[in-house]
């Protein structure tokens, strides 16, 4: 029965569309959005909350955000625990960054996506015990492919612990648990003002909420 129960608060894209009577596709800009959290299972098939489409729903006045816009950015978080997953979703929601967020549950899904499509930035959670840190981050801050995407360390630990032990390697930026969550917000913020100076003829300012209009 439990893992029925489990089963049935998990929803596919298809079941998603169907529920919101959309499209797939549709369903997949709202999960790169933010609109819906989502995750992807080791066989790299992407899995939603239901309680979550069912909110989606639930609220007057959705719409589903255009996105393939090169002035927003990707996020890309490594996030084995469902429960911090979903407590960063709710707390990304509430930002109204220009940029869409994805999660991988492992590091060897979060490979699968790098190769397809690299993130601008990545973000990745230590505390997940099926992560080896030092050989994972190391070698990614090494892979000259690699060198415009931003590498952003979540640990409980001090900066100093993890220096310590080669987790933190020179090019990747640290937040630690106790860091108040604005502080990461900023300096999300900050990389979506620098991706609008690189794609606009002139610098524009950084509004919470930007329209679709290019």
């Amino acid at each position: 029965m439990k893992n029925t129960s489990q089963a049935s608060a998990v929803c596919t894209t298809q079941r998603a569309a169907s529920i919101l009577g959309i499209s797939v596709s549709s369903v997949q800009r709202l999960v790169e959005a933010g609109a819906i959290g989502a995750w992807k299972t080791r066989g790299g098939h992407r899995r939603l909350a239901l309680t979550e489409v069912l909110a989606y729903k639930a609220q007057p006045g959705n719409q589903l955000v255009e996105l393939d816009q090169p002035d927003h950015l990707r996020l890309l978080m490594i996030e084995a625990d469902t429960e911090r997953r979903e407590q960063f979703q709710r707390r990304y929601s509430q930002w109204h960054l220009p940029a869409t967020l994805e999660f991988c549950s492992n590091i060897y899904q979060a490979m699968l996506e790098l190769a397809r499509h690299q993130p601008d930035i990545l973000l990745v959670d230590l505390e997940d015990n099926h992560i080896n840190g030092s050989v994972m981050l190391n070698t990614l801050v090494g892979d000259p492919k690699l060198w415009t995407m931003h590498i952003v360390i979540l640990s409980e630990q001090d900066a100093a612990t993890l220096a310590e032990r080669g987790i933190l390697p020179q090019g990747t930026v640290f937040f630690g648990r106790t860091v108040h969550p604005g502080e990461l917000r900023d300096y999300l913020q900050a990389r979506c003002v620098q991706q609008l100076r690189n794609v606009t003829a002139e610098p524009a300012a950084y509004q919470p909420e930007l329209s679709a209009e290019a």
